[in-house]
């Protein structure tokens, strides 16, 4: 099996707000290949936070993108056991995780928030 490493986005931030967000252990080589997932994601979407002065260019996310990778990496670890959004909780009944969250399409610049462009 191929492992994957992030490179920019660092595990134990992701680690830290699943944690914050959800009980229960979080398994850490998942959660690697939802970062390295997740640095792929957002490097497309803000291509604009490339060092061109480096070589080769470096990616380097202020920190609105950063925060929305963090959050981004951790809702799709979170949605992995609930493909159609609705998890069963033991003590809460049934809660709905939601596919859609316009601070990360905000930090991200997708959906509703994407700047026009030309051509």
């Amino acid at each position: 099996m191929p492992e994957f490493s992030p490179i920019w986005l660092d595990v134990a931030d992701v680690a830290t707000w699943l944690r914050l967000n959800m009980p229960g252990p979080v398994d850490d080589a998942e959660l690697e290949r939802v970062c390295a997932m997740t640095e792929t994601y957002v490097q497309r979407c803000r291509p604009d936070r490339y060092n061109e002065a480096t070589d080769p260019p470096m990616y380097l996310p202020d920190a609105e993108v950063y925060q929305g990778a963090v959050m981004y990496a951790a809702r799709e670890t979170r949605r992995r056991n609930s493909p159609a959004g609705i998890e069963q909780f033991a003590d809460g009944g049934t809660t709905f995780v939601s596919k859609y969250d316009s601070d990360i399409e905000r930090a991200l610049r997708t959906g509703s928030w994407n700047r026009p462009g030309v051509g």
